[in-house]
């Protein structure tokens, strides 16, 4: 219970908008005073004094003032459904903007050992789920539930304090038998939860490997393992409304029996002389009332379950101290060289990735990696950027441990040109002003001049504003890959690496390619993944990588 009071208050600090949040409570306490206490008095003024006495001018009065409280409750609840609305996008919001920022401060190792479903469900249901924590359920529990519960509990009391007492004692024990059983019901949300990452993954999956699944012609099969797991998520989902549904009957037969606590003490009572018939309607006015709050604070228990368990996961992973610390260390000025000294590496901390690698580059150097895929060809050059960082050995730039340089600055100094090509939905000249705001349009003209793709650009109707989202054809495979080139060629940078750029290129775009090559690498240290002849005879060394070991160096 400690625990759970301590993540709530880290919750609500996470949360924010304290202000708000206090504006809303004294809305809700207003507004639940006027509705259980002067509404109900006012309509006995109008009802039990002005009609039976026949007294018109107070009739008219309490009318009035009874329409004015009326009109002010209204606007109250519209006020307070709209701040809680608004409060819960805004949580929402926030939530999602720092689970992305966090997203950006891990270490590779995180998406190693997460997949797409997970990030999903930080980013869609948990952040839905916990934005409403605050906002909506622990309101709607707490301040409009419990806070009416309480007003009308004393006025019990002033009726009867035996009988208010017996009744408040009975709800007491339906309450604590409703959390004793309540426990299985976050095992069953998060066995739901993990439900909900299996389907974003089965969804992606089907997304990203569509043309895959079609040409293997098992699109059946996978259709039958989400069908699969839809199943076990909706059974799960039916356990969970049965759990609900068994706790709130519990509860109902528990204070059920407060009926009879009236009927049974008010009863002799009023046999005794001791009290009239109107205070035995007004506790069972009261009464039902009463229970009316309870079941609102129930029903919202299930609720409060899932929203509390989605913030506790966000809650982890937002203290998660897996992060990079990007900006710790010396900052590097320039790559002059490059030492890979006797690196070993293992992602599992068992199995051997890289084993006794050794390599020395100095400026303008091209050193070409070589191997069947696996071998381990990208890793050196992932451990080189520092998103992981080697178990034993030491790899040196300028001479000097590259621990001791800030990552931010040595990735700086660093351009990486991957396979997959990432173009932005944007225009050609957005897409290289992306990575540098500063560039003129003559610099990326000429830069595009030199990969030989500037008349091509011009050729298009809007030339470098020409947007390429619009029409995905408008551009080939390499002459996107170009943008790519261009997007490096546009930084200053030392270090270039390219991994497996014309794997999937023809022959005509594997020498545009190779243009782009030796015009990006031109007077840079430069690190080449690749399997083509033609793009490794432009290297000064050449490595051959297997399993994770160096098995020939060429110079």
């Amino acid at each position: 219970m400690k625990e759970k009071k301590k993540k709530l208050k880290e919750m609500y600090k996470v949360s924010g908008y304290h202000k708000q949040f206090i504006i809303l409570f004294i809305i809700i306490i207003v507004f639940a005073i006027m509705d259980v206490i002067f509404i109900p008095y006012i309509t006995r003024k109008i009802v039990d004094i002005s009609i039976p006495n026949q007294n018109i001018r107070a009739l008219i009065i309490w009318s009035c003032v009874y329409i004015i409280f009326l009109v002010i409750s209204c606007y109250m609840t519209l006020k307070h459904c709209r701040i809680r609305s608004i409060l819960k996008r805004k949580i929402q919001r926030d939530l999602r903007e720092k689970i992305f920022n966090k997203m950006q401060e891990m270490k590779a190792k995180f998406y190693d050992d997460n997949d797409t479903g997970v990030i999903l469900q930080f980013l869609q249901t948990d952040a839905n789920d916990a934005g409403a924590i605050f906002a909506e359920v622990i309101t709607e529990m707490v301040f409009m539930g419990l806070i009416r519960f309480s007003i009308i509990a004393i006025f019990l009391m002033f009726i009867d304090l035996k009988i208010a007492l017996i009744i408040i004692v009975l709800y007491v024990i339906g309450y604590i038998v409703t959390i004793f059983i309540n426990k299985e019901t976050v095992d069953i949300i998060n066995k739901i939860r993990k439900l909900n990452i299996e389907i974003y993954n089965k969804i992606n999956e089907g997304v990203q490997g569509f043309l895959t699944i079609k040409i293997l012609n098992i699109v059946s099969k996978k259709e039958k393992e989400l069908d699969k797991t839809l199943q076990e998520y909706k059974l799960k989902n039916v356990k969970l409304e049965k759990q609900i549904a068994s706790y709130n009957n519990i509860f109902a037969f528990i204070v059920s029996l407060s009926t009879a606590v009236i009927v049974y003490f008010a009863g002799i009572k009023v046999l005794q002389g001791f009290m009239i018939y109107v205070e035995i309607m007004l506790l069972m006015k009261f009464t039902s009332s009463l229970e009316f709050e309870f079941k609102w604070i129930i029903k919202h228990l299930a609720n409060f379950n899932k929203s509390f368990v989605a913030f506790s996961k966000i809650l982890d992973f937002l203290n998660s101290d897996e992060i990079e610390t990007i900006e710790v260390g010396k900052k590097l000025e320039t790559i002059d060289s490059i030492e890979f000294s006797k690196i070993f590496f293992s992602y599992n901390g068992n199995e051997k990735n890289i084993e006794n690698f050794s390599c020395l580059l100095n400026k303008n150097e091209k050193l070409a990696l070589v191997g069947r895929t696996g071998a381990g060809k990208t890793t050196i050059v992932n451990l080189l950027c520092r998103f992981y960082e080697p178990t034993s050995g030491k790899i040196k730039i300028n001479g000097i441990n590259y621990l001791e340089y800030s990552i931010s600055s040595l990735r700086s100094k660093i351009g990486y040109i991957m396979q997959d090509t990432y173009i932005l939905p944007s225009s050609i000249i957005d897409n290289i002003k992306y990575v540098n705001e500063n560039i003129s349009v003559e610099e990326i003209e000429n830069i595009f001049k030199k990969l030989k793709l500037h008349d091509k650009i011009m050729n298009l109707k809007d030339g470098y504003h020409t947007d390429i989202s619009s029409n995905p054809d408008i551009l080939s495979t390499g002459e996107k890959q170009m943008i790519n080139f261009a997007r490096v060629m546009a930084i200053d940078c030392d270090v270039i690496i390219l991994d497996e750029v014309t794997s999937a290129l023809s022959y005509e775009y594997e020498m545009l390619i190779n243009n782009a090559i030796k015009e990006v690498t031109k007077n840079k240290i430069g690190i080449i993944i690749a399997h083509r002849l033609s793009t490794t005879k432009m290297c000064d060394k050449i490595i051959s990588i297997k399993d994770g070991k160096q098995e020939k160096i060429s110079v």
